[in-house]
């Protein structure tokens, strides 16, 4: 977790409000099932488009206003939170916020010293990122 990430969170854990401190705890409830070995499903991570420059989101929805922890895998099963925003202030997809904020991730993880991103170029497939625990969508056999 990068330094924004984990600022963000601590100063969420201290809010006065009740209700923002549900949706703090929620998404150490949501980054906790990642690192834990829950199962893993786009509706948790998703790997944003253009896929090529590895930007992904862990995604906490409920309760509202949601979060999205944006980050890049450092290598397979590692996940490196960068940092988190509100979805309602995100706009649309390919909005210019949401380009952005992959731009923002991009600085926090080169402020960090980290590597190049983990690439399962050209293929993508996400049971590569997420080794153990993971389905891109959940299908239900008939």
């Amino acid at each position: 977790m990068c330094k924004p990430l984990s600022d963000a969170i601590s100063q969420g854990r201290v809010s006065t409000e009740e209700g923002e401190r549900k949706v703090w705890a929620a998404l150490e409830a949501a980054i906790s099932h990642f690192i834990e070995g829950g199962l893993v499903t786009d509706d948790l991570m998703k790997q944003l488009l253009p896929r090529k420059y590895e930007h992904w989101e862990l995604r906490s929805r409920k309760p509202r206003p949601s979060l999205r922890v944006f980050g890049r895998f450092a290598m397979p099963d590692v996940f490196v939170g960068t940092h988190v925003e509100r979805r309602d202030r995100l706009g649309a997809k390919w909005s210019p916020q949401w380009e952005h904020q992959k731009l923002v991730c991009e600085d926090h993880w080169n402020e960090a010293g980290l590597p190049a991103p983990f690439t399962d170029q050209p293929s993508f497939l996400y049971e590569r990122y997420i080794t153990s625990n993971a389905r891109q969508k959940i299908r239900v056999q008939l």
